[in-house]
């Protein structure tokens, strides 16, 4: 049992470190973007290139940062455990096939489109009757 137990928390560790690189990477985007944006609206702050035109101070404070809080984040065993029992959890998911998942799409998009035009048909027709009621009966 224990064995059992062992392999699978070494499976969900990869995946654990997986997310924990996507976490960084998403966190990274963001900063860097709201970093650029703030400092470039700052008067009195000037973007320094690094190396080349892509790799700037901000992109490195952003790096810095996103790397840090992901860092601190890894060491908290609280987290760690959180992330892996999502992951196990999702594990024991049963997700439908592909054919299932082509067909439900196909009848909600079929089902918006009626929807759509029942809703357009609607109030093409109320705002006659609100043309008409307005304009005296005439």
């Amino acid at each position: 049992m224990t064995y059992y137990v062992e392999l699978e928390r070494m499976d969900v560790s990869r995946w654990v470190t997986l997310t924990y690189l996507f976490i960084v990477g998403i966190m990274f985007v963001i900063l860097d973007k709201s970093l650029k944006w703030l400092w470039t609206s700052a008067d009195f702050l000037t973007e320094h290139s690094i190396i080349g035109s892509h790799i700037t101070l901000t992109t490195l404070i952003a790096l810095a940062i996103a790397g840090g809080v992901t860092w601190w984040m890894y060491r908290k065993k609280e987290y760690y455990a959180y992330i892996g029992e999502i992951i196990i959890e999702l594990k024991k998911v049963t997700w439908p096939p592909l054919s299932e998942t082509k067909r439900s799409t196909l009848i909600v998009i079929i089902f918006s489109i009626a929807l759509s035009l029942y809703l357009w048909m609607s109030d093409q027709v109320w705002k006659r009757v609100t043309d008409f009621i307005l304009s005296g009966g005439a």
